[in-house]
């Protein structure tokens, strides 16, 4: 079986907080964005059970390091593994991206930038 990537990934190093469908509204995770294609994103995070998050819908907030730009991608969970630094390795699947997502995540896959955040968005109603 042949398997191939539908666009390039591209290196990314951004920190965020990342929001995984089923859990508690007000708990954010911090992860970090390590890869990016306009198809989906790869990232790292801490969860004890990686087997218990394929499938399920996650938010990922990143905001650069001024604050300037904040950015919030959502997808669905296609596969997760512990790295080993112990660690959750995710891979996400951008889903139902309306053009204008799909053109800035084909934006986003063309940068890299850099961000630390201090603290977990807010919930949106």
């Amino acid at each position: 079986m042949d398997y191939r990537r539908r666009g390039e990934r591209r290196p990314a190093a951004w920190a965020g907080f990342c929001h995984i469908a089923g859990e508690s509204p007000s708990m954010w995770r911090d992860c970090e964005v390590i890869d990016i294609s306009m198809f989906g994103l790869g990232i790292t995070l801490h969860h004890p059970q990686p087997w218990d998050l394929v499938d399920r819908r996650i938010l990922v907030d990143i905001t650069s390091i001024d604050d300037a730009v904040s950015v919030r991608l959502e997808g669905d969970i296609k596969d997760a593994a512990f790295t080993l630094e112990g660690d959750i390795r995710v891979g996400l699947e951008f889903t139902g991206l309306s053009r204008t997502g799909q053109a800035i995540a084909a934006v986003l896959s063309g940068i890299n930038m850099l961000g630390q955040r201090s603290e977990a968005p807010g919930v949106l109603s």
